[in-house]
């Protein structure tokens, strides 16, 4: 830092570790070799910049914080800063200490990120592109459904079997087809408690199915959308291969 009025950390670069919340982020600031602040602050991204470049104007900054429920979104904000290096960094490559392990606090945890961020011993994980994030989300959100549709079907095969209700051993493992699930309701109950029971949990099972089927659907048009984008990267990249060597 040079001395003067005003402060100067040109060439310098200001290491800045995150642990971050949905509520509030605890930040640690620190340079090479001190811890120049520990506090926290709102989630705001730009907040953040403004105190960087008032605390420390001039510097270059390194951000980092451990991937987790938060996703990309934090490193998608610093990147219109051009003096701003965020990076998302796996909580198992960040080296920890057995009283670190059992002392955990968000203090701790930023102060640990920031502390292996100035020695350079932490490397930022890949960022898909928004498009692919999205597909993944997508595919991960029709995994979730067939799951619970699994769990509707199992629910009605025990309820039937808990209620004394006979069915082939065979039928649960077939096709859950429109005649069969009519079968499921003209079973001979006469309880009108377990009727409904078995009614509810076969509305359920169908509500689930069909967002299953809506969401299959999108995923081949998505895919399409994906290749198609790809497509337009690699052919603009080369593009610029060739202009840059001509």
């Amino acid at each position: 830092m040079n001395k003067g009025k005003t402060l100067d950390f040109s060439g310098q670069t200001i290491f800045c570790a995150l642990d971050a919340h949905k509520k509030s982020w605890r930040v640690n600031t620190r340079d090479k070799d001190f811890e120049l602040e520990d506090y926290s602050q709102d989630p705001c991204a730009e907040n953040l910049y403004k105190h960087l470049i008032s605390r420390y104007p001039g510097a270059n900054y390194k951000i980092a914080y451990e991937a987790g429920f938060c996703g990309f979104g934090i490193k998608r904000s610093f990147s219109k800063y051009e003096c701003v290096d965020c990076i998302v960094v796996n909580a198992a490559d960040v080296p920890t200490s057995d009283k670190e392990k059992k002392r955990k606090t968000d203090k701790i945890d930023a102060r640990k990120i920031g502390r292996e961020l100035s020695k350079g011993n932490l490397a930022g994980i890949y960022i898909p592109e928004t498009v692919m994030e999205h597909g993944r989300s997508l595919v991960r959100q029709r995994t979730r459904l067939v799951q619970d549709q699994t769990r509707c079907k199992n629910r009605i095969w025990h309820l039937l079997m808990f209620s004394g209700l006979k069915l082939d051993a065979e039928k649960p493992k077939q096709y859950w087809s429109k005649r069969f699930i009519e079968s499921l309701g003209k079973l001979p109950v006469t309880d009108d408690g377990l009727k409904q029971t078995i009614e509810i949990a076969i509305d359920e099972y169908l509500a689930v199915r069909a967002l299953v089927l809506k969401v299959t659907k999108f995923v081949p048009s998505y895919r399409f959308n994906l290749c198609i984008s790809r497509c337009r990267n690699y052919c603009r990249a080369s593009l610029e291969w060739v202009l840059l060597m001509q």
